[in-house]
């Protein structure tokens, strides 16, 4: 009776109230808005002053303490990283949403791509500057082109999904844009501020795309993940990010203590790259997190 039940949920659509729909734009825009002033900030702190790019800095030269063996692999890995596959996610995270006939989502998800990452090209390349302020050369490199596919289409496969395996594919898929952008630091390509950059943009216009379909078709009210998975996802994920988060702030905060003291030796450097990896994964987590809640 119960499978019954699920099915028909799933094959009926129950359409949400206006006072539902409310409520869920205001979620939308909640996280929209606060993924604007992350980025701000981010910004504002690692490029537009000479702490926030001395620890930039730093975890760069750390990164140049890893071994070779890790470095190559960090190359292996952006290579996935290209025009045929980003077509391929697109194809795939459209069929899921087509095949699950929400139409509406897969107009969200692939938008979220295409957006996305047409407004990191023109945020790096046309809009942001970077003043050198630590003589390390003033090209802007924020946000991370990389880190942003990687990112968005995480972000696409997990609106494509079906709820019931929604939190269990965040999780899962999360690991794609960790992997990218560390690896991108890792490679000496960007600083951690770039990535964390580019999930700010990624989140605010996936929030951005599912409010105007919300806006203009709605939403299946009775299309909800499980609730112990939703607890579930909230617990696991709120307690990765809170460990992740606070090793990475604190870290931080060790460096730039040492960095009072004069030049960083190869220790700190070290200990800045780790702290930048632990402080990108638990922003690529927040990223899946507020889309799971959402």
């Amino acid at each position: 009776m119960t499978s019954s039940v699920d099915e028909t949920s799933q094959s009926s659509p129950r359409p949400a109230s206006p006072a539902q729909v409310r409520s869920r734009l205001s979620v939308l825009i909640a996280i929209g808005l606060g993924s604007i002033v992350v980025f701000v900030a981010n910004y504002v702190f690692f490029v537009r002053t000479t702490l926030g790019q001395e620890l930039d800095d730093a975890a760069l030269i750390g990164a140049e303490h890893e071994t070779q063996g890790v470095i190559t692999e960090a190359w292996d890995l952006l290579d996935v990283i290209s025009v045929a596959s980003l077509a391929l996610a697109c194809v795939v995270i459209g069929l899921v949403a087509v095949l699950r006939r929400r139409f509406a989502l897969a107009f969200a998800a692939l938008a979220t791509i295409a957006v996305a990452n047409i407004v990191t090209q023109l945020l790096k390349r046309v809009v942001l500057e970077r003043p050198d302020l630590i003589g390390k050369g003033a090209v802007n490199s924020l946000p991370s082109g990389h880190a942003t596919v990687a990112t968005t289409v995480a972000v696409g496969l997990v609106m494509a999904t079906a709820p019931r395996w929604r939190s269990t594919v965040a999780l899962v898929s999360a690991l794609f844009p960790v992997s990218v952008a560390v690896a991108v630091v890792t490679a000496s390509w960007h600083r951690p501020s770039d990535s964390i950059a580019a999930f700010c943009v990624v989140l605010g216009v996936a929030v951005a795309s599912l409010a105007a379909v919300v806006r203009v078709v709605g939403f299946d009210a009775g299309e909800r993940p499980p609730r112990w998975l939703r607890r579930s996802m909230l617990a696991v994920g709120g307690a990765a990010i809170v460990v992740l988060g606070g090793l990475g702030l604190l870290g931080l905060g060790a460096v730039r203590g040492r960095l009072r003291d004069g030049p960083l030796d190869a220790r700190w450097e070290s200990v800045a790259y780790a702290s930048s990896t632990a402080g990108i994964t638990a922003g690529a987590l927040i990223v899946m997190l507020c889309l799971v809640v959402a």
